[in-house]
């Protein structure tokens, strides 16, 4: 197989979404046969071999993860589950298989600085919901944690706040997931019920507040209603 790493990951996130853990592990050592550094994917083959019960080998690629990034969230909860023979049971329902799927006119892309001193892409899955509040300057994204708690990851500015606004005027509601990222920058699918996106290329810069990462003041806020 000579698809670029780019391609390789796509098709080991789409595996997982669609519960093909064998596919999954196949395409994930793939890609750590190429980039053994590649820290998301040996954590995905990790959940991989957490799903297929093969708990010995998730805890030795967890174990992996940790010496290298020794307070990496996901790895640390996912070795103690490894430990434990234990599989995580999603009680929040934020992963949505579907939700990564793109559709002309109602699906655009954002590039997202994460401002949250504690979060990186790694505290993200694929498929992840984020808590929307639209400003009248801003599009602001927030992670949701455990007993509905939030945590402030970023915003973005310009033409997506345009358009949000077009789609809630129009009576619509919009939704934001995590796609896939790296450290402090994360890709989020933004998906409108009505068509505001259609026929553009749109790059929307995140805002980052300089010399300091901490959660801007908030404007206007109105909360996103589902």
């Amino acid at each position: 197989m000579h698809s670029s790493v780019s391609v390789l990951t796509k098709k080991a996130i789409d595996a997982s979404l669609q519960a093909r853990w064998k596919e999954a592990i196949e395409l994930n050592t793939l890609i750590l046969d190429k980039y053994p550094k590649d820290l998301d994917a040996k954590i995905r083959l990790g959940r991989a071999y957490m799903q297929t019960s093969d708990f010995p080998k998730a805890k030795k690629i967890f174990k992996e993860v940790l010496q290298v990034d020794p307070i990496n969230n996901v790895a640390l909860k996912n070795y103690k589950l490894a430990t434990d023979k234990k599989i995580e049971n999603n009680t929040h329902g934020q992963i949505n298989p579907k939700s990564l799927i793109k559709e002309p006119g109602t699906t655009t892309e954002v590039w997202v600085e994460i401002q949250d001193k504690k979060l990186t892409a790694q505290n993200f899955t694929p498929g992840e919901a984020l808590e929307v509040k639209l400003t009248r300057k801003w599009v602001e994204f927030y992670k949701i944690l455990a007993n509905n708690n939030t945590a402030y990851v970023g915003k973005v500015d310009s033409h997506l706040t345009i358009k949000l606004h077009q789609a809630k005027d129009m009576g619509g509601t919009f939704t934001a997931c995590y796609s896939n990222g790296s450290d402090k920058k994360i890709n989020l699918l933004i998906r409108s019920s009505v068509s505001v996106f259609r026929g553009e290329r749109q790059e929307v810069k995140p805002y980052i507040k300089r010399g300091s990462i901490e959660e801007p003041e908030m404007e206007m806020s109105e909360d996103f209603e589902e």
